[in-house]
């Protein structure tokens, strides 16, 4: 579940990227930080696309830093051990600091001894503070954060302890008071809603987030996505009070961004299947009624996890999971529907998967792959935060790089885990 806020701005390019550059300059796993030789820590910069000027006449190629690893890393606060899988990882900048949550267990799978940590850094991320620790004896997911009305909130998902099974129980929120204080949960949502996308633009928050039986193997599919929208963050309302449910059927994740023009776009996870197929959908919905989305008669045979979409100028990007050796959607129209999800289930899990950048053709609703990031096995649980007009600063997670081939349910248990990065992602003009 994504999440991006509306912050001041900043003026965040009067000073580039002094605080953080430092800090990437350390790109091995496992490399040593070096201490932070600026004693002024890195200014705030909005997420907001509006708060940019982008030359749109001018051709803009992607460019992408080296990956420094972070978790495990030397300088994680020593009261925040981590177990072998570190995934589920959600960044953003708040109060000249850099905040970064994570799950922490012995696996990707569900299990009661998960934690989730949330940390912050004045250094750009060379070293942390500790600023809680979640224990609620069941699974954490889902971690985003979310800045509004000057108050950064930090959200979360509770599931059960079955790894075997999804189990949505509650959806949380939590409140920064001071610097390591924060206020009690309270419960953010409706027993077993999945908050998945959350945004603030123009000053008010809008989320996706979904409920239903997710991943059942018979019938037909009954999730349903609701889009809604808050001006506190703690209060969640129907965009559209006639229109609550903008997707009915076997979507779960829609991420999605705003255009200049005030247009809504949104990419869709199409696991569950439904009459428009498996895969994805682009869907687009006008200014003036931005809860009617259309997402075409038929899915995309690609599926996209996690996914999380930015604007520069004009143009989408959508960082995501791809699977190697798909599409999702095999087109067994000889299988009846139930048993198209099953094999199409059972072929994806046995598939090896990268994480990747792609950008959105709005002319067409494609989507276009553009460049592999760093992610092999179990990866890709995405966030992107903008640091300037044509700069973002990325984390994302991945097993070891050594075993690209490995396929995505094997790495989910593997002993050797996961690992989470930080990574830079520049536009220049070509």
């Amino acid at each position: 579940f994504c999440m991006k806020a509306f912050m001041s701005p900043r003026a965040w390019w009067r000073g580039g990227l002094a605080g953080l550059v430092p800090a990437l300059l350390c790109v091995a796993p496992g490399c040593a930080p070096q201490p932070n030789k600026s004693t002024t820590p890195p200014p705030t910069p909005s997420d907001d696309p509006a708060d940019f000027v982008v030359d749109t006449q001018v051709t803009y190629r992607h460019v992408l830093g080296e990956p420094r690893f972070v978790v495990p890393g030397a300088g994680l606060p020593r009261d925040t051990p981590v177990t072998s899988s570190n995934n589920n990882v959600d960044i953003i900048f708040f109060e000249d600091r850099l905040f970064m949550a994570w799950r922490t267990s012995e696996t990707h799978w569900a299990s009661s001894n998960t934690l989730m940590y949330i940390v912050s850094s004045v250094d750009g991320g060379t070293t942390w503070l500790r600023e809680a620790t979640i224990d609620l004896g069941a699974d954490v997911r889902e971690p985003r954060f979310l800045v509004i009305n000057s108050t950064l909130f930090f959200y979360w998902f509770e599931a059960g302890g079955n790894p075997l099974a999804f189990e949505p129980r509650f959806f949380w929120r939590m409140e920064r008071q001071a610097s390591g204080q924060w206020s009690n949960k309270v419960q953010g949502g409706e027993n077993a809603e999945v908050p998945w996308c959350m945004k603030v633009r123009n000053g008010v928050g809008y989320m996706t987030s979904y409920r239903g039986m997710h991943y059942q193997l018979d019938g037909a599919s009954a999730i349903e996505v609701f889009f809604k929208k808050s001006t506190d963050g703690r209060t969640w309302l129907p965009v559209n009070p006639d229109r609550p449910v903008v997707y009915r059927g076997g979507v779960s994740e829609a991420t999605f961004e705003f255009a200049e023009n005030g247009d809504l776009w949104a990419v869709t996870r199409n696991e569950d299947g439904d009459d428009t197929g498996f895969g994805s959908h682009v869907c687009h919905a006008p200014a003036a009624d931005i809860s009617q989305w259309d997402c075409g008669s038929r899915s995309n045979p690609e599926r996209y996890d996690s996914p999380w979409m930015v604007r520069h100028g004009r143009d989408f990007y959508l960082v995501a999971r791809r699977d190697v050796g798909g599409p999702f959607d095999e087109g067994r129209t000889d299988l009846s529907f139930e048993d198209q999800r099953t094999a199409y289930l059972v072929n994806y899990w046995n598939r090896p998967k990268r994480s990747a950048l792609y950008r959105l053709n709005t002319s067409t609703r494609a989507v276009e792959h553009l460049v592999d990031l760093p992610g092999v096995g179990d990866t890709s649980f995405p966030s992107v935060r903008r640091t300037g007009p044509h700069s973002f600063l990325l984390a994302n997670y991945t097993s070891p790089l050594d075993q690209p081939d490995i396929s995505w349910i094997e790495a989910q248990g593997s002993p050797r885990g996961t690992q989470i990065y930080l990574m830079t992602l520049d536009f220049t003009p070509q």
